[in-house]
């Protein structure tokens, strides 16, 4: 039996939490301001935004928290989630599921909880906003709603930043986030000596697809294309939308070889599949370059020019660059 409950739709709702791409982020103030208007308008000692993963809860932001996440079967938060309303605890020592945590009997000595889940358009509890205090107490209805209404800040920002994050067009992340995704694992690299590859994959002539047939038909294609890109990416791994019919796949923990067998499965797929125009199924064609990270890399932007550079050639020759 799991340690914690779980939602009828945990499945869906840990995808779109990582679609967020928010987990172990630095500081915002944005989410910072919040929490401290919680925690002065409520008179609680701590306030917390909440988001609930796997198998632990890590705070995106904390106002009289030291720590920064905590296993999720610790979580009063992971009972708030498989609600659609305000939770509160008056005293955790009278609640039976929670009168023996460590985190009642010992610091911070919760006993009074309040969370409001943070609930996505598509009706998945991201985690919550939520107040505490040492002392038992109740929750007042002025002070649920407005507990709510901050929590409806906090999903509205959420979910500005990640249409700002996504290409709404192959739903892969933009340029930016990309690059700055890129970094952060080069640096893991770096630090754990294990091998990091990129592959780009351009489509042939991908701008005449609209000129040739009609408008759409690039896009469509280029749609089809980050479906197969994401079908491909394991748990750690980054893609994104980098150029007008340029998508990038970033490996993490895998060597070269695994790149070119990826470009070389992504090749044959759409090789295969094509772009069906009025009933006439018409070839299509990718280019793609790989490369993995060297010893004389400084930064995730070195990795990506050789990439480049294994793309360009493979414009000129076909197939599979690699550098």
């Amino acid at each position: 039996m799991c340690a914690f409950p779980l939602p009828e739709n945990e499945a869906d709702r840990q995808r779109e939490l990582d679609s967020f791409h928010i987990l172990d982020s630095e500081p915002d103030e944005d989410f910072d301001r919040i929490t401290r208007i919680a925690s002065q308008m409520l008179g609680m000692p701590i306030a917390l935004i909440s988001l609930v993963d796997r198998d632990r809860q890590w705070f995106l932001s904390r106002v009289g928290m030291e720590a920064t996440e905590t296993a999720r079967e610790l979580a009063f938060c992971a009972h708030t989630i498989c609600s659609s309303e305000v939770m509160v605890v008056g005293d955790a020592r009278d609640d039976a599921r929670f009168r023996n945590n460590p985190l009642v009997t010992g610091d911070p000595h919760i006993r009074f909880y309040a969370g409001a889940p943070l609930h996505t358009r598509d009706g998945h509890a991201l985690g919550t906003l939520c107040v505490i205090s040492p002392e038992p107490r109740r929750l007042e209805d002025n002070e649920r709603r407005l507990l709510e209404e901050l929590a409806g800040l906090v999903i509205h920002s959420l979910e500005s930043r990640r249409d700002r994050y996504l290409c709404p067009l192959t739903g892969l992340q933009n340029r930016r986030p990309f690059f700055e995704a890129g970094q952060r694992e080069f640096q893991r690299s770096l630090l754990s000596g294990e091998p990091l590859t990129l592959a780009l994959f351009d489509l042939d002539d991908g701008a005449g697809l609209n000129e040739r047939f009609a408008t759409g038909h690039g896009d469509r294609v280029l749609q089809d294309l980050a479906v197969m890109v994401r079908s491909e990416l394991g748990a750690n791994d980054e893609g994104a939308r980098v150029a007008s019919t340029e998508l990038a796949v970033l490996l993490c923990g895998q060597g070269i070889e695994a790149g070119m067998a990826l470009a070389e499965r992504i090749r044959t797929r759409i090789a295969c599949q094509g772009v069906a125009v009025d009933g006439t199924r018409h070839p299509l064609s990718i280019s793609a370059g790989v490369s993995s990270r060297m010893s004389q890399d400084s930064v995730f932007s070195d990795l990506y020019q050789r990439a480049e550079a294994a793309l360009r050639q493979a414009w000129q020759t076909g197939g599979i660059g690699r550098r």
